[in-house]
């Protein structure tokens, strides 16, 4: 008996091969999208903190006036912490680019070289990634910097500059503009006594901690050290403390708290703290860069991958009911020659089975592919400075791709057979359904092709709603593209639009007066918590009448108004308190939120400056921000940063570019899902109503007639269904989307164009058109002998 079931595979194979077919393709479909975002995602995540591991990255690192002695190194050592020197000095090259000179680390911060070897001699130096690929460097070229002629040794990655930002303020990474060098501590000399350098030499620390000490200690240590303030070269330092001091005459204490938080002494003979910026790594914009942008990818391809999950969970019961049914009197027969049941469902479970499981390999092998991994990192790879990694091949995506079709074909296989096998063999033999009683509507006074329509849709009422089913799961799909696609254009356009100053200078010290042409703002960073993430919140003090913003914050310490993006990432009205942390003190701040601001480009909280000036213990004439429509003369030692307008379009147009393989392999994948989806679909309904199209073919009706009767009315079931899930998918999707994106400190508009609307919806009914043309051919293959297969 096993023999005569095992040849009955092939003949149902070879029966039904289309059908086969289509699920398998949408299966490869379907595992090849999730496989090769998650695993993309994984290789870069994983990869990078590996190779970061690997390489030492730091703890964090810290900035001081001046270098620390041999005694205060060998005292923080002493106490378990690893110190690493990353000095570093900028030179501008003849082409107006940047490198940032450093010596080659020892202990921490490690360079991975790519190509090449590390720099032997004096004349050699070994250049960041990015920046040779921008500027077409390869090892053995001649490189002139600072005047002096080197040759590149090599060229590699540091885990410190994984986001090559040049200023820890900027809003993109610019490699052609910007990249890191690697001088012999020979080299490097050469270059500091050349004194070509665009700065003096800033001293960084490097540190581990090794579970030794906690960053609170480190910390305190390193502001308890303390140095005369005549010691301290930085010509700018010098100017803003003699600026202060002199304010300072007629003793304001809120002058003393704002000299007190920028380390600057009330007196002229005090000490100050040697310790500038102390900044842990999870604070380090320029660490871990790539990893974070992975993330919004791999929660989506999760997310798409338990989507993808309930989809075929869904078409292969769909699929395997429509066989079972069609199978109904060989089962019986079967049953009642005495094939036993568990016999009956190895036979029905085999082909499913293989088929689902070789179709989940294809996809997961096409996914670690060429064309699945290396696809999706393609961008990350041209905007971030990470070493090549090796694909991440990880058990769970593997057992995902190819298990979880077989197991699930096998799961509804199994239930949906033991209940048919329920059922009294004579009824199985029969081919007895159940029919559901579908009440007759009054259609006095419509046509009779029409009312055939509605009592066939009436009859077909179950497989409609499978079909909306089906609709509803892959629409969702395809919003996880289209929502992802829609915030980061927001981002694109509205972060230009919101940007009405073309300059913004952040001051490290201030001037006495504003400079001409500029209006002065205060701004302060503190943090609020989203989904376990604490983000960057800037708090910005504006004088009345400011023309860049148009906020006009209420006087008083506790009113606020917020930026629309803020107002979109953490779902706050107007009306509503927040609280802010500012966790360097460890304090609190509660608002109430009076307004909201239309401005994009970042999470703000806009404020009176005069309010904001006392809230924080600043003096009343306190500034380190100004905007401009013009560029201001400003040296700059007296800055941190420059921003413009075209940095700031620049760093919108890179969502889109980091995320737009992700978006299209979503859109384009699950397109084709649902064109296979809705093929399927309305096919079983063809299939259902095969006895009804033979007996109108034996009474004459010709192909074009039954199309219209049996086909052209699902187009009004589509049409309706496409316009109830379509906004369903939107707001399902739309209610996961905080979550997708919480660790990114941006807006999320995910607002849709009615046009968006209207070509989805378009795309829907004319990929059915396509499928009912399709389908036109099996109406053709039903012959009026199937009227006789249901006789008694």
């Amino acid at each position: 008996m096993q023999r005569i079931l095992r040849r009955r595979i092939l003949r149902d194979l070879r029966a039904n091969l289309l059908r086969y077919l289509a699920l398998a393709f949408m299966i490869v479909l379907g595992m090849y999208l999730v496989i090769s975002i998650v695993a993309a995602a994984d290789t870069l995540i994983l990869g990078t903190a590996r190779s970061a591991e690997e390489h030492m990255l730091e703890d964090g690192q810290f900035t001081l006036f001046l270098p620390l002695t041999e005694d205060e190194e060998r005292e923080i050592a002493r106490r378990g912490a690893t110190l690493e020197r990353i000095f570093s000095q900028d030179m501008e090259l003849e082409d107006g680019s940047v490198l940032r000179a450093f010596r080659v680390r020892k202990t921490l911060d490690l360079i991975a070289p790519e190509a090449g070897r590390l720099p032997e001699t004096e004349g050699e130096v070994l250049l960041e990634k990015r920046y040779c690929e921008e500027n077409g460097l390869t090892p053995g070229d001649r490189i002139t910097i600072g005047g002096l002629d080197f040759t590149v040794s090599g060229v590699g990655t540091t885990p410190d500059y994984d986001a090559p930002f040049k200023s820890l303020s900027d809003s993109a990474v610019d490699s052609r503009g910007f990249g890191t060098a690697f001088f012999t501590d020979g080299g490097y000399d050469r270059l500091l006594d050349s004194g070509s350098g665009l700065r003096a030499e800033e001293y960084v620390y490097a540190y581990r901690l090794n579970g030794a000490m906690t960053e609170r200690e480190l910390r305190e240590h390193l502001t308890g050290l303390t140095v005369d303030p005549d010691k301290v070269e930085d010509p700018w330092f010098q100017e803003y403390r003699d600026q202060l001091l002199r304010k300072a005459v007629g003793s304001d204490s809120r002058l003393r708290t704002d000299a007190a938080k920028l380390f600057m002494p009330e007196l002229a003979d005090a000490e100050v703290s040697v310790l500038t910026v102390f900044l842990p790594a999870r604070d380090n914009m320029r660490i871990g860069g790539a990893a974070d942008d992975q993330v919004i990818n791999r929660l989506a391809g999760l997310v798409a991958g338990v989507i993808v999950l309930m989809l075929f969970a869904y078409v292969i019961s769909v699929f395997v009911i429509h066989g079972i049914e069609e199978e109904s009197s060989v089962i019986g027969t079967l049953y009642a020659l005495g094939v036993r049941r568990e016999e009956l469902l190895r036979h029905y479970l085999l082909l499913p089975v293989l088929v689902t499981f070789l179709a989940g390999a294809a996809g997961t092998a096409l996914g670690f592919s060429r064309w699945g991994v290396p696809l999706q990192t393609a961008d990350c790879y041209a905007y971030f400075s990470v070493p090549a990694l090796d694909t991440l091949y990880r058990p769970y995506l593997i057992v995902y791709g190819v298990l979880a079709p077989p197991v699930i074909a096998a799961l509804v296989n199994w239930i949906v057979i033991r209940r048919r096998l329920n059922v009294p063999a004579l009824r199985l033999i029969r081919g007895e359904q159940k029919q559901a009683a579908v009440r007759q509507p009054d259609l006095k006074g419509l046509g009779f092709i029409s009312r055939f329509r509605i009592r066939q849709m009436l009859r077909q009422s179950r497989s409609g709603l499978t079909i909306w089913l089906g609709m509803l799961v892959t629409l969702s799909l395809v919003m996880i593209g289209v929502d992802c696609y829609a915030m980061c254009n927001h981002i694109r356009v509205d972060n230009t639009a919101d940007t009405r100053y073309r300059y913004m200078y952040l001051y490290k010290y201030p001037e006495a007066e504003v400079p001409e042409g500029g209006t002065e703002a205060y701004a302060l960073t503190l943090k609020k918590e989203i989904y376990g993430y604490n983000l960057d919140v800037t708090v910005l003090g504006l004088p009345p009448e400011e023309p860049y913003f148009g906020a006009e914050p209420e006087p008083g310490m506790s009113r606020v108004k917020i930026s629309t993006a803020m107002a979109q990432k953490y779902g706050i009205s107007p009306g509503e308190k927040i609280i802010l942390t500012d966790e360097e003190s460890e304090r609190d701040y509660a608002f109430t939120v009076t307004g909201l601001v239309k401005y994009s480009p970042g999470l703000y909280v806009f404020m009176d400056i005069d309010s904001m000036r006392e809230l924080f213990g600043a003096a009343e004439d306190y500034w380190n921000v100004v905007f401009s429509d013009d560029a201001l003369d400003v040296p700059g030692g007296r800055l941190y940063s420059v921003t413009t307008l075209e940095q700031i379009e620049h760093a919108s147009s890179v969502f889109v570019e980091l995320m737009g393989p992700m978006v299209w392999t979503m859109l384009g994948a699950s397109a084709l899902i649902f064109a296979i989806v809705m093929y399927l679909m309305m096919k079983v309904m063809i299939d259902r109503s095969a006895y009804g199209i033979s007996l109108m073919t034996v009474f004459g009706y010709r192909r074009r007639e039954i199309r219209k009767l049996y086909l052209d009315g699902n187009f009004y079931l589509v049409a309706l269904g496409a316009a109830v899930c379509l906004p369903l998918a939107k707001l399902f999707i739309d209610s996961l989307y905080p979550m997708l994106i919480s660790n990114v400190a941006c807006g999320m508009d995910l607002t849709l164009p009615k046009s968006w609307y209207a070509v989805i919806y378009g795309a829907i009914l004319a990929l059915y058109l396509m499928t009912n043309r399709m389908l036109t051919g099996c109406i053709g293959r039903i012959v009026p002998a199937q009227v006789l297969k249901n006789r008694e």
